[in-house]
């Protein structure tokens, strides 16, 4: 049988030793955008971070310490 390369990157990308790599976030979808509202509202509503007011939530949420820039 032949196998693609397709087939091999999923097969990769499935393996145990990746699932590591990121863990699942356990949040619920509504739990997060509350918080990412809290955070954006915190920063004094400053538009344009919904993406990084977004991860910073599910990190908050996971219960994974924040890296401050």
């Amino acid at each position: 049988m032949i196998v693609s390369k397709v087939q091999k990157q999923a097969k990769a990308k499935s393996s145990p030793a990746n699932k590591s790599a990121a863990p699942e976030i356990s949040a619920s979808h509504d739990s997060i955008r509350e918080r990412a509202f809290q955070i954006y509202e915190n920063r004094g509503s400053e538009p344009g971070h919904d993406t990084q007011d977004w991860l910073r939530a599910e990190i908050q949420l996971a219960g994974r310490p924040i890296e401050s820039r």
